[in-house]
């Protein structure tokens, strides 16, 4: 029985979807091609029916990722107004969630550092990814505001998102929390939008969750000090 018309479109998409979700998870040089094709149901011999190189399929991954990430964090957004939608965006992305599973998560946090040590090809792709990411992001403020925001405030909204999921990552357990909301707090002050801040904003500032071993020298001064 002959395989039907899309088999092989079909085939490749499934290694793509295997392969941004085991670089995400493993790293690129931690990643074989045989992880990629059993984390797909192949036999490793098929591979090259597909993709000249890892290479090319690292570029093809790594697409299919980042639109995988805007997607995740677009779905939010359904009902929210325009003066809100950024903001939104930025909670979504420094949420405990993405910290949790870096497989389906943002390839920006994951593969960067490893991809611009690496250079090449992937690495101007991975450039070009992120140019457009920031341009996604201006066109969520409100249109009115789109050019008076500058590029440094986009930029600088980008970088902590990216920066704050690897920290959190880092450093795990509660601390990962209190970073996230540190990040989150300051992006709120500090974003495109950051002349409306939201009514949450605008309560007693929260206190970073402490750790156990400050916990005890705060007891001792009577006072609190930050993460």
């Amino acid at each position: 029985m002959p395989w039907p018309d899309d088999h092989k479109a079909r085939t490749r998409e499934k290694i793509v979807q295997a392969a941004a979700e085991a670089f995400r998870a493993g790293g690129v040089a931690g990643v074989r091609l045989e992880d990629v094709m059993a984390r797909a149901g192949l036999t490793h011999g098929g591979f090259y029916a597909h993709f000249a190189s890892k290479e090319d399929l690292l570029r093809e991954a790594l697409e299919h990722a980042s639109a995988q990430t805007v997607d995740l964090l677009s779905k939010p957004l359904a009902n929210v107004p325009d003066e809100g939608r950024l903001q939104v965006v930025i909670d979504t992305y420094l949420s405990p969630a993405h910290v949790a599973h870096p497989e389906r998560g943002c390839p920006l946090a994951t593969l960067g550092p490893e991809i611009a040590r690496a250079g090449g090809p992937t690495h101007g792709a991975l450039a070009e990814g992120v140019r457009g990411r920031l341009e996604w992001m201006r066109q969520l403020l409100p249109e009115d505001q789109r050019e008076a925001v500058a590029d440094d405030q986009i930029i600088g909204t980008l970088a902590s998102m990216v920066g704050g999921v690897i920290l959190a990552r880092t450093v795990g357990g509660k601390d990962s929390a209190a970073v996230l909301d540190s990040c989150r707090e300051f992006l709120r002050r500090n974003a495109g939008q950051s002349g409306k801040r939201s009514s949450s904003a605008r309560t007693k500032p929260r206190r970073a969750p402490a750790t156990a071993a400050r916990v005890k020298r705060a007891r001792a001064s009577r006072r609190r000090k930050p993460l």
